[in-house]
């Protein structure tokens, strides 16, 4: 290793020990694995939300039926075929889920038309969304 002279007349050592090396390099390695560790997480997520959106979207666009047509016959036939609705073998490559299924339920007493109607989707891994509107007398 080369030495340089200091002002003082002492000599000075130029570069790095291994052990200095080794604690930097040490200190890189954690923080990389650190790293690391969160973009598998990351990706989960967002494929999570992803799927969220998709469904949020299906949800959305069979609530809006509800909102729209209000408590009456509208209510009836949109329970009649979302009772349980199970996507076809064929399709289940393209679509997120497996089956969705709507209920409604009476709110307060016999004077109050107020239904709260839930929507539900099954996803391919086993989880469950759901969604949740109000629905009155227009």
């Amino acid at each position: 290793m080369k030495t340089a002279k200091t002002i003082s007349g002492g000599r000075a050592r130029l570069g790095f020990t291994l052990l200095e090396v080794l604690i930097a390099l040490t200190i890189l390695a954690v923080g990389i694995l650190a790293i690391m560790r969160l973009f598998p997480m990351s990706l989960v997520q967002q494929r999570r939300a992803a799927e969220r959106t998709v469904i949020a979207s299906l949800a959305r666009t069979q609530l809006s039926e509800i909102r729209t047509g209000g408590v009456g016959q509208s209510l009836v036939s949109w329970l009649q075929s979302n009772s349980y609705h199970v996507v076809a073998q064929a399709a289940r490559g393209y679509t997120l889920y497996d089956s969705w299924r709507g209920s409604a339920t009476r709110m307060g007493g016999s004077d109050v038309d107020l239904y709260r109607v839930v929507f539900t989707v099954r996803l391919h891994d086993g989880r469950e969304e759901e969604f949740v509107t109000y629905v009155t007398e227009r």
